[in-house]
């Protein structure tokens, strides 16, 4: 009787541990690799576009997740992704304003910036990729500004942690 009490625990324990080993699809890249998520609340520094990463609350899912990441090209700074990144990216409600985002590391924010379109006729004083050109181009171009580079815009495109995961990994370039 005490064999069978004993191999009844040890079964309900095994079932617990390795019940909670397991992680959702829908978690299986989040936190680790490079990825983009939308902002879900953030504020902006005074009289700009610049986003305060202090007051930066990220959405609870990536819009580009790590396996979306196909190849980066540290010169360029631009990103090959997938078919699926690039209709997550269609599908957001584009405003001329921006919509902000947060590139990842690990888990981590390393920069800012807004998804900024083309049809704006507002220009923007902080990190840019345009979702439209992205659509046709096939990948995302990290700029720093729009339209066009804007000077005093710090430059963390090429930070160590995103270059040292995508080397790692072989998705970069150069």
């Amino acid at each position: 009787m005490k064999k069978v009490v004993f191999l009844t625990f040890c079964a309900c324990v095994a079932a617990l541990l390795l019940s909670g080993c397991t992680k959702g699809i829908d978690n299986l890249f989040s936190s680790d690799g490079v990825e983009i998520y939308l902002l879900k609340a953030y504020k902006t520094v005074e009289n700009s576009q610049k986003i305060d990463e202090k007051s930066v609350v990220l959405k609870s899912t990536p819009v580009v997740r790590y396996a979306d990441i196909l190849s980066y090209n540290s010169d360029e700074h631009t990103y090959k992704v997938s078919d699926r990144a690039l209709d997550a990216i269609k599908n957001i409600d584009h405003s001329v304003s921006g919509v902000a985002f947060a590139v990842t590391a690990n888990g981590r924010v390393v920069y800012t910036g807004y998804f900024w379109p083309m049809f704006s006729s507002a220009s923007c004083n902080w990190v840019t990729i345009d979702p439209i050109i992205a659509e046709y181009a096939k990948e995302l171009k990290v700029t720093l500004g729009y339209p066009g580079d804007w000077e005093g815009v710090e430059d963390r495109r090429n930070d160590e942690r995103i270059i040292s995961i995508l080397s790692r990994d072989k998705k970069l370039i150069k």
